[in-house]
Protein backbone atom coordinates (compact mmCIF):
# COMPACT_ATOMS: atom_id res chain seq x y z
CA UNK A 1 0.00 0.00 0.00
CA UNK A 2 2.81 2.55 -0.61
CA UNK A 3 3.80 4.65 2.19
CA UNK A 4 0.83 4.73 3.87
CA UNK A 5 1.48 1.21 5.47
CA UNK A 6 -1.87 0.72 6.16
CA UNK A 7 -2.44 -3.30 5.79
CA UNK A 8 -5.71 -5.89 6.63
CA UNK A 9 -8.89 -5.94 3.62
CA UNK A 10 -10.88 -4.14 6.85
CA UNK A 11 -9.18 -0.51 6.19
CA UNK A 12 -11.01 0.27 3.26
CA UNK A 13 -10.46 0.52 -0.62
CA UNK A 14 -9.03 4.12 -1.30
CA UNK A 15 -6.81 2.13 -3.84
CA UNK A 16 -10.10 1.08 -6.37
CA UNK A 17 -8.67 4.56 -8.59
CA UNK A 18 -8.73 4.50 -12.20
CA UNK A 19 -9.62 7.74 -14.72
CA UNK A 20 -7.63 10.14 -12.90
CA UNK A 21 -5.54 10.62 -16.59
CA UNK A 22 -9.05 11.46 -18.31
CA UNK A 23 -11.35 13.95 -18.41
CA UNK A 24 -13.18 13.14 -15.38
CA UNK A 25 -15.90 15.60 -16.49
CA UNK A 26 -16.70 14.67 -20.05
CA UNK A 27 -15.80 10.81 -19.26
CA UNK A 28 -17.48 10.45 -15.78
CA UNK A 29 -19.87 7.30 -17.53
CA UNK A 30 -16.76 5.63 -19.09
CA UNK A 31 -14.92 5.41 -15.78
CA UNK A 32 -18.07 4.52 -13.56
CA UNK A 33 -17.98 1.83 -15.86
CA UNK A 34 -14.43 0.57 -15.21
CA UNK A 35 -14.55 1.53 -11.96
CA UNK A 36 -17.51 -1.04 -10.96
CA UNK A 37 -15.29 -3.64 -13.52
CA UNK A 38 -12.48 -3.25 -11.56
CA UNK A 39 -14.17 -3.49 -7.71
CA UNK A 40 -15.83 -6.23 -8.63
CA UNK A 41 -12.74 -7.65 -9.83
CA UNK A 42 -11.10 -6.98 -6.14
CA UNK A 43 -14.00 -8.87 -4.46
CA UNK A 44 -13.74 -12.10 -6.72
CA UNK A 45 -9.72 -11.88 -5.96
CA UNK A 46 -10.44 -11.81 -2.15
CA UNK A 47 -13.20 -14.50 -2.27
CA UNK A 48 -12.03 -17.12 -4.69
CA UNK A 49 -8.29 -16.31 -5.11
CA UNK A 50 -5.75 -17.19 -1.93
CA UNK A 51 -6.57 -17.72 1.42
CA UNK A 52 -7.32 -13.90 2.18
CA UNK A 53 -9.76 -15.46 5.44
CA UNK A 54 -12.93 -13.64 4.12
CA UNK A 55 -14.75 -17.06 4.01
CA UNK A 56 -17.51 -15.65 5.91
CA UNK A 57 -17.18 -12.54 3.77
CA UNK A 58 -20.24 -10.85 2.01
CA UNK A 59 -20.30 -7.65 -0.34
CA UNK A 60 -22.88 -5.67 1.70
CA UNK A 61 -22.58 -2.36 0.46
CA UNK A 62 -20.61 0.20 -2.51
CA UNK A 63 -20.81 3.49 -3.88
CA UNK A 64 -22.67 3.33 -7.76
CA UNK A 65 -21.44 6.63 -7.64
CA UNK A 66 -17.40 7.18 -8.03
CA UNK A 67 -15.97 9.80 -5.51
CA UNK A 68 -14.69 12.62 -7.68
CA UNK A 69 -10.81 13.77 -6.16
CA UNK A 70 -11.26 16.51 -7.74
CA UNK A 71 -12.06 17.52 -11.66
CA UNK A 72 -12.65 21.34 -12.34
CA UNK A 73 -10.77 24.37 -10.39
CA UNK A 74 -11.86 27.79 -9.31
CA UNK A 75 -9.53 30.79 -9.39
CA UNK A 76 -9.78 33.22 -6.14
CA UNK A 77 -7.90 36.40 -5.36
CA UNK A 78 -5.18 34.11 -3.99
CA UNK A 79 -4.00 30.23 -5.40
CA UNK A 80 -2.64 28.62 -2.77
CA UNK A 81 0.76 26.74 -3.41
CA UNK A 82 2.33 23.69 -3.11
CA UNK A 83 5.70 26.01 -1.29
CA UNK A 84 2.72 27.26 1.09
CA UNK A 85 1.92 23.86 2.12
CA UNK A 86 5.09 23.15 2.99
CA UNK A 87 7.06 25.98 4.15
CA UNK A 88 3.58 26.66 6.56
CA UNK A 89 3.46 30.40 4.95
CA UNK A 90 1.92 32.69 7.08
CA UNK A 91 -0.97 34.41 6.11
CA UNK A 92 -2.71 37.41 7.76
CA UNK A 93 -6.33 36.43 6.18
CA UNK A 94 -6.33 32.91 7.24
CA UNK A 95 -9.62 31.35 8.29
CA UNK A 96 -8.73 27.72 8.66
CA UNK A 97 -5.82 25.38 9.12
CA UNK A 98 -4.39 22.09 7.41
CA UNK A 99 -2.18 19.38 8.81
CA UNK A 100 -2.46 16.59 6.43
CA UNK A 101 0.90 15.55 4.23
CA UNK A 102 0.45 16.23 0.58
CA UNK A 103 -1.07 13.19 -0.49
CA UNK A 104 -0.46 12.09 -4.05
CA UNK A 105 -2.03 9.19 -5.74
CA UNK A 106 -1.17 7.68 -9.18
CA UNK A 107 -3.33 9.31 -11.90
CA UNK A 108 -3.24 6.00 -13.43
CA UNK A 109 -4.64 3.83 -10.34
CA UNK A 110 -5.04 0.31 -10.44
CA UNK A 111 -3.46 0.66 -14.67
CA UNK A 112 -0.18 1.65 -13.25
CA UNK A 113 0.76 -1.25 -10.62
CA UNK A 114 4.49 -0.59 -11.04
CA UNK A 115 3.68 3.31 -9.12
CA UNK A 116 2.70 3.21 -5.22
CA UNK A 117 -1.20 4.61 -5.45
CA UNK A 118 -0.18 6.89 -2.78
CA UNK A 119 2.95 9.21 -1.83
CA UNK A 120 2.90 11.43 1.22
CA UNK A 121 5.04 13.66 1.40
CA UNK A 122 4.76 14.84 5.14
CA UNK A 123 4.60 18.59 5.84
CA UNK A 124 6.62 20.25 8.99
CA UNK A 125 4.33 21.95 10.36
CA UNK A 126 0.35 22.97 10.51
CA UNK A 127 -0.58 25.38 7.48
CA UNK A 128 -2.84 28.29 7.01
CA UNK A 129 -5.15 28.54 4.79
CA UNK A 130 -5.93 31.70 3.24
CA UNK A 131 -9.40 33.57 3.10
CA UNK A 132 -8.26 34.88 -0.37
CA UNK A 133 -8.46 31.36 -1.40
CA UNK A 134 -11.68 30.89 -0.69
CA UNK A 135 -13.01 34.22 -2.26
CA UNK A 136 -13.59 34.80 -6.76
CA UNK A 137 -11.11 36.55 -7.90
CA UNK A 138 -13.50 38.09 -10.96
CA UNK A 139 -16.78 37.96 -8.70
CA UNK A 140 -18.25 40.37 -6.19
CA UNK A 141 -20.36 37.98 -4.37
CA UNK A 142 -18.98 34.52 -4.99
CA UNK A 143 -17.03 32.34 -2.24
CA UNK A 144 -15.42 28.89 -2.48
CA UNK A 145 -15.23 25.90 0.93
CA UNK A 146 -13.81 22.73 0.82
CA UNK A 147 -12.49 21.13 -2.27
CA UNK A 148 -13.49 24.20 -3.79
CA UNK A 149 -10.90 26.20 -2.68
CA UNK A 150 -8.64 27.56 -4.79
CA UNK A 151 -5.10 25.67 -4.89
CA UNK A 152 -2.95 24.67 -7.16
CA UNK A 153 -2.89 20.27 -8.09
CA UNK A 154 0.08 19.91 -5.33
CA UNK A 155 -1.39 21.90 -2.60
CA UNK A 156 -4.94 20.54 -3.42
CA UNK A 157 -3.73 17.36 -2.60
CA UNK A 158 -2.85 18.08 1.18
CA UNK A 159 -5.86 20.17 2.00
CA UNK A 160 -8.67 18.15 0.41
CA UNK A 161 -9.57 16.03 3.65
CA UNK A 162 -12.49 15.91 5.17
CA UNK A 163 -11.81 17.53 8.27
CA UNK A 164 -9.58 20.43 7.00
CA UNK A 165 -12.56 20.96 4.58
CA UNK A 166 -14.55 21.33 7.42
CA UNK A 167 -12.39 23.75 9.12
CA UNK A 168 -12.50 25.41 6.08
CA UNK A 169 -16.46 25.56 6.22
CA UNK A 170 -16.62 27.00 9.29
CA UNK A 171 -14.05 29.88 8.15
CA UNK A 172 -16.16 30.87 4.87
CA UNK A 173 -19.31 30.53 6.57
CA UNK A 174 -18.16 32.75 9.45
CA UNK A 175 -16.43 35.44 6.60
CA UNK A 176 -20.06 35.16 4.57
CA UNK A 177 -22.13 35.96 7.79
CA UNK A 178 -19.87 38.83 8.51
CA UNK A 179 -20.38 40.31 5.17
CA UNK A 180 -23.78 40.17 5.10
CA UNK A 181 -24.18 41.51 8.49
CA UNK A 182 -22.08 44.22 7.40
CA UNK A 183 -23.37 44.96 3.69
CA UNK A 184 -20.25 43.89 1.91
CA UNK A 185 -19.45 41.71 -1.09
CA UNK A 186 -16.92 38.85 -0.53
CA UNK A 187 -14.74 40.23 -2.82
CA UNK A 188 -14.20 43.65 -0.63
CA UNK A 189 -13.27 41.44 2.59
CA UNK A 190 -9.89 40.90 2.29
CA UNK A 191 -9.63 44.48 1.42
CA UNK A 192 -10.40 45.20 5.17
CA UNK A 193 -7.57 44.57 8.12
CA UNK A 194 -10.43 44.77 10.43
CA UNK A 195 -13.12 42.74 9.12
CA UNK A 196 -10.54 39.92 8.71
CA UNK A 197 -9.41 40.33 12.42
CA UNK A 198 -12.79 40.36 13.34
CA UNK A 199 -13.66 37.10 11.29
CA UNK A 200 -11.16 35.55 13.26
CA UNK A 201 -11.87 36.36 16.45
CA UNK A 202 -15.33 35.48 15.88
CA UNK A 203 -13.91 32.04 14.84
CA UNK A 204 -11.69 31.96 17.87
CA UNK A 205 -14.55 32.44 19.33
CA UNK A 206 -16.56 29.69 18.29
CA UNK A 207 -13.50 27.37 19.29
CA UNK A 208 -11.95 27.23 15.28
CA UNK A 209 -8.20 27.16 15.56
CA UNK A 210 -5.86 29.56 13.81
CA UNK A 211 -1.84 29.82 13.92
CA UNK A 212 -0.83 32.19 16.04
CA UNK A 213 -3.76 33.96 16.49
CA UNK A 214 -4.90 34.88 20.10
CA UNK A 215 -8.03 35.77 22.03
CA UNK A 216 -8.27 39.75 21.42
CA UNK A 217 -11.90 40.11 22.50
CA UNK A 218 -12.41 43.54 24.32
CA UNK A 219 -15.74 42.54 25.91
CA UNK A 220 -14.40 39.48 27.51
CA UNK A 221 -14.13 40.34 30.80
CA UNK A 222 -12.00 37.23 31.77
CA UNK A 223 -8.90 38.63 30.60
CA UNK A 224 -9.24 41.12 32.63
CA UNK A 225 -9.92 39.06 36.03
CA UNK A 226 -7.93 37.84 39.04
CA UNK A 227 -7.88 33.73 38.53
CA UNK A 228 -7.60 31.39 41.60
CA UNK A 229 -7.95 27.91 41.77
CA UNK A 230 -8.28 25.26 44.54
CA UNK A 231 -5.83 23.60 43.46
CA UNK A 232 -3.13 23.28 39.97
CA UNK A 233 -0.49 21.39 38.53
CA UNK A 234 3.07 22.84 37.10
CA UNK A 235 1.86 23.84 33.76
CA UNK A 236 -1.81 23.31 34.32
CA UNK A 237 -1.73 26.78 35.99
CA UNK A 238 -5.38 28.44 36.16
CA UNK A 239 -4.07 31.66 34.57
CA UNK A 240 -3.91 29.54 31.49
CA UNK A 241 -7.84 29.92 30.91
CA UNK A 242 -7.41 33.50 29.20
CA UNK A 243 -4.05 32.16 27.58
CA UNK A 244 -5.89 32.95 23.95
CA UNK A 245 -5.51 30.19 22.92
CA UNK A 246 -7.45 26.45 23.37
CA UNK A 247 -5.07 23.99 21.93
CA UNK A 248 -1.34 22.80 22.27
CA UNK A 249 -0.13 22.52 19.23
CA UNK A 250 3.98 23.12 19.76
CA UNK A 251 6.17 20.55 19.13
CA UNK A 252 6.50 17.58 16.03
CA UNK A 253 4.77 18.51 13.36
CA UNK A 254 2.94 20.98 15.14
CA UNK A 255 2.82 24.73 14.45
CA UNK A 256 5.78 26.37 13.42
CA UNK A 257 7.80 27.28 16.89
CA UNK A 258 7.28 31.45 15.75
CA UNK A 259 3.34 30.74 16.04
CA UNK A 260 2.66 27.53 18.18
CA UNK A 261 2.57 29.77 21.81
CA UNK A 262 3.75 26.79 23.69
CA UNK A 263 2.12 25.56 26.61
CA UNK A 264 -0.81 23.31 27.96
CA UNK A 265 -3.25 26.03 27.53
CA UNK A 266 -5.76 24.43 30.07
CA UNK A 267 -6.23 24.78 33.74
CA UNK A 268 -5.45 21.07 35.13
CA UNK A 269 -6.56 20.76 38.76
CA UNK A 270 -4.31 18.27 41.18
CA UNK A 271 -5.52 14.83 41.38
CA UNK A 272 -4.50 14.73 44.57
CA UNK A 273 -7.08 17.38 45.76
CA UNK A 274 -9.46 15.05 44.46
CA UNK A 275 -13.21 16.50 43.30
CA UNK A 276 -14.99 18.71 43.39
CA UNK A 277 -12.13 21.29 42.31
CA UNK A 278 -13.30 24.80 41.63
CA UNK A 279 -11.40 28.05 39.53
CA UNK A 280 -12.56 31.35 40.83
CA UNK A 281 -12.71 34.95 38.17
CA UNK A 282 -12.77 38.15 40.54
CA UNK A 283 -12.36 41.78 39.91
CA UNK A 284 -11.49 44.70 41.37
CA UNK A 285 -14.59 46.54 40.72
CA UNK A 286 -18.04 44.67 40.18
CA UNK A 287 -18.69 43.85 36.06
CA UNK A 288 -21.68 43.07 34.59
CA UNK A 289 -22.07 40.59 32.58
CA UNK A 290 -24.38 38.41 30.47
CA UNK A 291 -22.83 35.65 28.67
CA UNK A 292 -20.55 33.16 29.97
CA UNK A 293 -18.30 30.44 27.86
CA UNK A 294 -16.88 27.18 28.52
CA UNK A 295 -14.59 25.55 26.47
CA UNK A 296 -13.46 21.89 28.32
CA UNK A 297 -10.78 19.17 27.15
CA UNK A 298 -11.74 16.70 25.10
CA UNK A 299 -8.43 14.83 24.79
CA UNK A 300 -7.57 16.14 21.09
CA UNK A 301 -4.56 14.67 21.36
CA UNK A 302 -6.25 11.54 21.02
CA UNK A 303 -6.58 9.77 17.35
CA UNK A 304 -10.72 9.87 16.70
CA UNK A 305 -11.94 9.38 13.75
CA UNK A 306 -14.41 7.13 10.81
CA UNK A 307 -12.01 4.19 10.07
CA UNK A 308 -12.70 0.21 9.13
CA UNK A 309 -8.85 -0.99 10.45
CA UNK A 310 -9.31 -2.61 13.80
CA UNK A 311 -5.88 -0.99 14.80
CA UNK A 312 -7.00 2.24 14.68
CA UNK A 313 -9.91 1.82 15.84
CA UNK A 314 -8.21 0.17 19.60
CA UNK A 315 -6.42 3.77 19.45
CA UNK A 316 -9.82 5.49 20.25
CA UNK A 317 -12.70 6.25 22.94
CA UNK A 318 -15.79 5.67 20.46
CA UNK A 319 -19.17 5.97 21.43
CA UNK A 320 -19.01 7.42 24.76
CA UNK A 321 -17.62 10.85 26.40
CA UNK A 322 -13.67 11.44 26.34
CA UNK A 323 -12.34 11.03 29.95
CA UNK A 324 -10.96 14.22 29.89
CA UNK A 325 -14.25 15.89 29.21
CA UNK A 326 -15.72 17.52 32.74
CA UNK A 327 -19.28 15.87 33.35
CA UNK A 328 -21.16 17.73 36.09
CA UNK A 329 -20.02 21.40 37.22
CA UNK A 330 -21.88 24.47 38.65
CA UNK A 331 -21.55 27.89 37.73
CA UNK A 332 -22.26 30.48 40.51
CA UNK A 333 -21.37 34.47 40.77
CA UNK A 334 -20.91 36.62 43.63
CA UNK A 335 -23.33 39.36 44.45
CA UNK A 336 -23.14 41.81 47.40
CA UNK A 337 -21.04 39.27 48.90
CA UNK A 338 -22.94 36.78 48.75
CA UNK A 339 -22.52 33.34 46.15
CA UNK A 340 -25.44 32.73 43.52
CA UNK A 341 -25.66 29.37 41.96
CA UNK A 342 -26.51 30.24 38.04
CA UNK A 343 -25.69 26.83 36.13
CA UNK A 344 -26.22 23.52 37.18
CA UNK A 345 -24.79 21.20 34.49
CA UNK A 346 -25.01 17.23 34.27
CA UNK A 347 -23.74 14.44 31.72
CA UNK A 348 -21.93 17.03 29.43
CA UNK A 349 -19.94 15.30 27.17
CA UNK A 350 -19.33 18.90 25.02
CA UNK A 351 -16.47 20.66 24.68
CA UNK A 352 -17.47 24.54 23.65
CA UNK A 353 -20.62 24.81 26.06
CA UNK A 354 -22.29 28.83 26.50
CA UNK A 355 -24.66 29.53 28.95
CA UNK A 356 -26.82 33.41 28.83
CA UNK A 357 -28.54 35.16 31.47
CA UNK A 358 -31.68 36.23 30.38
CA UNK A 359 -31.23 39.35 32.30
CA UNK A 360 -26.80 41.30 32.80
CA UNK A 361 -26.22 40.46 36.35
CA UNK A 362 -23.74 42.84 38.41
CA UNK A 363 -21.21 40.30 39.86
CA UNK A 364 -17.72 40.75 42.13
CA UNK A 365 -16.61 37.08 41.14
CA UNK A 366 -17.94 33.77 39.06
CA UNK A 367 -16.74 30.46 40.03
CA UNK A 368 -17.20 27.33 38.04
CA UNK A 369 -17.23 23.90 40.41
CA UNK A 370 -16.23 20.70 38.66
CA UNK A 371 -17.95 17.73 40.83
CA UNK A 372 -17.38 15.09 37.89
CA UNK A 373 -15.91 14.21 35.50
CA UNK A 374 -16.33 11.37 32.21
CA UNK A 375 -13.27 9.53 34.04
CA UNK A 376 -10.17 11.45 34.60
CA UNK A 377 -9.01 11.85 38.23
CA UNK A 378 -8.60 15.74 37.85
CA UNK A 379 -10.73 19.02 36.25
CA UNK A 380 -9.35 20.32 32.88
CA UNK A 381 -10.80 23.68 31.60
CA UNK A 382 -9.14 25.42 28.33
CA UNK A 383 -10.93 28.62 28.11
CA UNK A 384 -13.12 30.34 30.25
CA UNK A 385 -15.13 33.90 28.73
CA UNK A 386 -17.27 36.10 30.50
CA UNK A 387 -18.92 38.92 28.09
CA UNK A 388 -20.41 41.93 28.65
CA UNK A 389 -23.91 43.33 27.24
CA UNK A 390 -22.91 44.79 24.65
CA UNK A 391 -20.85 41.53 23.06
CA UNK A 392 -22.15 39.92 19.73
CA UNK A 393 -25.46 37.55 21.30
CA UNK A 394 -26.31 36.15 17.28
CA UNK A 395 -25.28 32.14 18.94
CA UNK A 396 -27.47 29.76 20.17
CA UNK A 397 -26.64 29.89 23.86
CA UNK A 398 -28.37 28.11 26.80
CA UNK A 399 -30.31 30.58 28.77
CA UNK A 400 -30.65 30.90 32.37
Amino acid sequence: MGEYGFCGLEFGYWWIEWGGHLDTVKKNEDIRTELLAILMGVWDHIKNDGDHGAENWALEWFGFIPGKRESRRFRGQYVLTQNDVLDSHFFPDAIAYGGWSIDRHAPGGIDAPNIKPGLLNPTRYFYNIPLRSCVSADLDNLMYAGRHISATHIAFAAIRLMATCAAVGQGVATAAAYAIKNRLHPIQLTESPQAISQIQQELLRDDAYLIGVINQDAHDLARKSQITASSQQIGGEAVNIISGQTRSVHGHNGADPKYAHPGTHRWMSDPNAGLPAWITLSWKKPVQIQEIQLVFDTGLHRMLTLTHLSAFAKKMKWGRPQPETVKEYTVEVLISGTWQELVRVKDNYQRLCRHRLLEPKQIEALRVNVTATNGLDHARICEIRVHEPESNNHHAWTRI
